[in-house]
């Protein structure tokens, strides 16, 4: 009984994450939305986008700066230099991540001036 609903809640939460994923445009359609977007829903969807991706980077932040935490940990090896690099990598992110958000911004105040 256990595994049939886990498969069943497995296959619910695909559902779930492909209906999401399928309403707003995807990375290659994102030029082509940028440069046709004329209602309030397609700025949205754009914005939506940029949401998404700014959530992303931030986890991607998240994990390099638990990548350098667990270098200072290991024994052996040029910590500073690997903790280095991740670190570097989490500030590329968390500029990455504060820029989709000044899109989205963007994007979601076109909508709201258009009459969402």
């Amino acid at each position: 009984m256990r595994i049939r609903s886990a498969v069943i809640l497995a296959g619910s939460l695909l559902f779930v994450t492909t209906a999401c994923t399928s309403i707003q445009p995807q990375v290659a359609e994102i030029p082509a939305a940028i440069a046709n977007a004329s209602t309030a829903a397609d700025h949205q969807k754009i914005a939506d986008y940029f949401a998404q991706k700014a959530a992303s980077y931030d986890a991607e932040a998240a994990s390099h700066e638990r990548m350098a935490r667990s270098y200072f940990s290991r024994p052996k090896g040029d910590s500073a230099l690997w903790a280095s690099h991740c670190n570097s990598l989490k500030k590329t992110f968390e500029d990455a991540a504060k820029e989709a958000r000044a899109l989205e911004r963007a994007h979601r105040q076109l909508a709201n001036s258009m009459g969402n």
